[in-house]
């Protein structure tokens, strides 16, 4: 025997025209609050245009959750999706040049100060004769280091 196998199982079926079941029930959610909120307030107040259409906010809403689409998802869904991925989720990792916190281990000390005070250096009065009689100690200094070098390479040659 042959059986008639559904193909399109995730569609929803249509009650009225093109309503489904789960617009149905929405509408009538938000059309039975705007209703309420209307039957209530004008039994105390005398309801003016901007009244109306502060009653009306709900059954706004109600049609919106039932047939707003986004990216072929309803609304309900994708703001289930979002909170889902705002405080579920891990973020995703993007890698930036020098943009992470370097490690700081807990041994690491932290100094308040965040200007280091230059010292000044004063300058000293050098006079002439002190001049000479460095350049004097590092002349004898090189001279003394030129002989004991040759006389070394003297060693090594015999």
């Amino acid at each position: 025997m042959r059986f008639k196998v559904p193909q399109d199982v995730q569609r929803e079926d249509q009650i009225l025209w093109f309503i489904t079941l789960r617009q149905l029930v929405i509408l009538i959610v938000g059309g039975g609050i705007s209703y309420g909120l209307f039957t209530n307030l004008s039994k105390i107040y005398e309801l003016n245009t901007l009244e109306l259409v502060v009653i009306a906010i709900p059954a706004l809403i109600s049609v919106a959750f039932a047939f707003l689409k986004i990216h072929g998802i309803s609304l309900t869904k994708f703001i289930l999706l979002l909170v889902e991925a705002a405080f579920f989720r891990a973020p995703r990792r993007r890698w930036q040049k020098f943009a992470g916190t370097p490690f700081v281990s807990m041994t690491t000390q932290f100094s308040m100060k965040t200007e280091t005070k230059k010292q000044k250096i004063a300058k000293k009065n050098v006079s002439a004769e002190k001049i000479r009689n460095l350049a004097k100690i590092l002349d004898q200094e090189l001279s003394d280091f030129q002989k004991s070098k040759n006389q070394s390479i003297d060693l090594t040659k015999k």
